[in-house]
């Protein structure tokens, strides 16, 4: 569409639509995002520009689409609000999707954790089987027709624009679609129906997780079904075999022996404990990163590394009378530290406001630090190259020597205008050399335990800490969450957890001292029990042979009895709290449990140990440090 048709359309949706920018553009029209005047909002609209509205056919199929897409109503399919005709253009609108295109996504940060793909196919699969319930072939399954919404990461399914009816669709119509993401029965012009877009997601997984299509398909070229067929753990090893066996299910050239439906597929997809996802809010507040970030750590950086630099001079006796100038550089280089946490605390309130309380807030982060957990697990199951240990090694040897001489410049030993300037600049640029291999090549410097703790950052700190307790009674956090749904996403240990402790809290005085040690108790058993979860939810990403699937057995049936018997025992803990509430007087019962508590606390630990000892004998290679 050129400059002139832009403004033409704008002036024709003067008044109702104010166009702001494109969004994209394909074979059937231009996307852009506009602000509806009546109802204040955002919305995009796909316009069919005036000289392909010209042609009838290229004009019946966009109304097609139209037509197609409007009568679908889910919530994984991006819903059309109108379809118009002003001014010699054919448009639509539907629901702006702030975020970005699957395909986005997978060319800028690459294949996506098992769990996160998982999520999206089912997603995507539900909608495909709610349009093939309604007779409707998408036709064009493909990342760049998926779209993640930002806030809560929802995949939609768009682009209805060669989807046929299966009802009305011939044998004769043209071969349609994308190449590489075409069925088998597709690129062959054959009648097709819903099994057809099933392959395409399948295509559309295999890439998501390994950054590569399937090995070519010689239907595309022929027209008939490639007599190889392979894994897709053939392109990404670490996949979870559940997965991987969906995908290869959906990739069979035989659509008798693909999925039946859509429902089908999504239901092979479900975890295998599954528990509510966090509600929108708190999958929002988890995403959002400080604005200022960057500039803040840059700013530390600078004056943190100008206080070291001080600090050594002092210690070598170079400036004596330093000091206080170390001082006063140490206090601004911490100066970030006040507006970062002021940006938590608001973040945290208008979370109060909405009526989360702090316990929603710690659930969360525990949810998140979980899901880190396990994509950490499965990016771990390959061995490390030998390259990435050798590349590691000379890193740090040359990083090493680069301090060394940087150190010896500040002392006076080596001078760059003495005829010394190769002993400075060999090891910049021998630091710049092997660094810039091991970026290339990902290798990893930090240790598991170090990246674990920087990754928690500020914000787990805060909350989880009794700072951000005494804050968030400052702040109006509730004692419970009214929140719609409040706590559903829980694990089952935590709201029991929350219950007994509002339940000892509204205990008299007299008894709240004769059980003085019951919120250490109750917590031990939260923390046990979660742990628990952990380790459960890590084994299901496992999937070794020979001795080593014997021993995750045991490990799985273990740390199921551990967590039924944690939550037991906090489930116990409440409904005694809740008879001494009643006006039950004797605590003997409550006490009883307590003891039984600190017992299952102290077995439970050394299992706990004897289990990590398993876990080291099963990865000896792997948990250096480093991987």
């Amino acid at each position: 569409m050129t400059a002139a048709e832009f403004h033409q359309l704008q002036s024709a949706l003067a008044g109702e639509y104010s166009l702001q920018r494109e969004l994209g553009r394909g074979g059937m029209g231009v996307v852009y995002l506009a602000r509806e005047v009546a109802l204040d909002r955002d919305v995009a609209i796909k316009v069919l520009p005036a000289s392909m509205a010209e042609d009838a056919s290229a004009r019946e199929r966009f109304l097609r689409e139209a037509r197609l897409a409007a009568g679908l109503s889910h919530p994984h399919i991006v819903p059309i609000h109108r379809v118009g005709e002003v001014g010699g253009f054919v448009f639509f609108v539907m629901s702006y999707v702030k975020g970005e295109t699957l395909g986005e996504r997978l060319r800028t940060r690459g294949p996506l954790a098992a769990p996160d793909a998982a999520r999206i196919l089912r997603e995507v699969a539900w909608a495909l089987a709610y349009a093939h319930g309604r007779g409707v072939v998408h036709r064009d399954v493909k990342p760049d027709n998926v779209l993640l919404e930002a806030a809560t990461g929802r995949a939609l399914v768009s682009d209805f624009g060669i989807a046929a009816d299966s009802a009305t669709a011939a044998d004769d119509d043209p071969v349609m679609g994308t190449a590489h993401f075409m069925s088998p029965e597709q690129a062959a012009g054959t009648r097709l129906d819903g099994r057809s877009d099933l392959y395409s997601l399948g295509v559309l997984g295999h890439l998501a997780v390994s950054g590569r299509l399937p090995a070519a398909p010689s239907h595309l070229a022929d027209s008939r079904p490639s007599l190889r067929r392979t894994s897709v753990r053939d392109a990404a090893p670490g996949l979870p075999p559940a997965l991987a066996s969906v995908i290869d299910r959906c990739l069979n050239p035989d659509p008798a022996l693909r999925y039946a439906d859509g429902e089908t597929l999504a239901a092979a997809l479900a975890p295998a404990d599954p528990k509510p996802a966090l509600p929108p809010p708190l999958r929002a507040w988890l995403a959002t990163g400080n604005p200022l970030l960057v500039p803040y750590m840059g700013w530390m950086g600078v004056f943190g590394t100008l206080t070291v630099v001080n600090l050594v001079v002092w210690l070598a006796g170079q400036r004596p009378a330093g000091f206080a100038d170390i001082a006063v550089l140490g206090a601004i280089a911490s100066l970030p530290v006040y507006p970062m946490a002021g940006f938590h605390l608001n973040q945290g309130h208008k979370l109060f406001k909405a009526g989360f309380s702090l316990a929603d807030l710690r659930a969360a982060l525990d949810v998140e630090r979980r899901e880190r957990d396990a994509v950490e697990a499965s990016e771990q199951r390959d061995p490390e190259p030998l390259t990435h240990r050798v590349l590691r090694g000379l890193t740090i040897a040359a990083a090493s020597w680069l301090a060394v001489t940087f150190s010896l410049l500040l002392l006076g030993v080596i001078h760059e205008n003495r005829g010394q300037a190769i002993l400075i600049f060999a090891p910049i640029l021998s630091t710049m050399a092997v660094g810039a291999a091991s970026n290339a090549l990902g290798v990893r410097f930090i240790p598991r335990r170090v990246r674990r703790w920087w990754q928690a950052g500020m914000r787990d700190r805060l909350w989880n800490s009794r700072l951000g307790q005494w804050c968030a009674k400052r702040l109006g956090a509730p004692e419970h969450s009214r929140a719609v749904d409040e706590g559903a996403f829980r694990p089952t240990e935590v709201s029991l957890g929350v219950a007994a402790g509002e339940l000892f809290a509204a205990l008299p005085a007299a008894y709240r001292d004769q059980l003085y040690d019951l919120p250490a108790i109750v917590q031990s058993l939260e923390a046990r029990a979660a742990a628990a979860r952990a380790e459960l939810e890590l084994l299901t990403t496992m999937a070794p042979s020979g001795d080593d699937a014997e021993v995750l057995a045991g490990r799985r049936t273990a740390a199921r009895r551990h967590l039924s018997d944690s939550v037991a025992s906090l489930e116990g803990i409440r409904l005694d709290l809740l008879r001494v509430h009643a006006g039950a007087g004797d605590l003997a019962p409550l006490t009883t449990l307590m003891d039984d508590a600190r017992r299952l606390g102290g077995e439970l630990h050394r299992l706990a140990e004897a289990q990590r000892e398993v876990f080291l004998h099963l990865q000896p290679e792997r948990d250096d440090g480093h991987s």
